[in-house]
């Protein structure tokens, strides 16, 4: 698929709905897959707001006008990368595409457009993070060229850090 396909535009606050059913309907589909690193009923409107008006920048993908994925970019985390968050680096978080549209490379789309948005403002890494026990979808970020940085541990969840410069 090009990227000529594939609209990624900010989102807007009317969007919010839109944005937290991609959010359930991808935690649901991992669940579904027995991953529990997002649940559906910890998600809420409120959550999307937030970032929409917390100076992250929040990112809808549309292809022929559908949604097919979302994206948030924050500049700053120390709430998951602790003394390691810096001003050098840019931070993807709730990273989710449409699985209706699954396997036609939205992902790596979204994430050379997010890479690309963070090295437009002048940051040097590329940051995110994702639940250790999601043994595939840490492949894939590391078969994208992100490198792992290192293992957190909250309350009852561990997450690996990657970066990619």
């Amino acid at each position: 698929m090009s990227n000529s396909s594939i609209v990624i535009r900010s989102a807007s606050l009317s969007e919010a709905p839109i944005i937290l059913n991609l959010w359930k309907n991808s935690a649901k589909w991992l669940n579904s897959k027995g991953i529990y690193q997002w649940r559906p009923e910890f998600f809420d409107v409120d959550q999307v707001m937030e970032f929409l008006t917390n100076g992250s920048d929040v990112y809808i993908a549309e292809l022929n006008s559908e949604v097919v994925g979302t994206y948030i970019i924050t500049w700053t985390d120390p709430f998951i990368w602790k003394e390691l968050d810096n001003l050098q680096s840019g931070y993807i978080h709730r990273f989710a595409v449409n699985r209706d549209y699954k396997g036609m490379g939205i992902g790596n789309i979204l994430l050379k457009t997010a890479e690309q948005q963070i090295k437009s403002r002048g940051k040097t890494f590329v940051r995110l993070d994702c639940m250790a026990d999601n043994s595939r979808l840490n492949v894939y970020y590391q078969d994208y060229g992100f490198n792992y940085i290192r293992t957190i541990n909250g309350d009852g969840w561990s997450a690996n850090l990657y970066e990619k410069q």
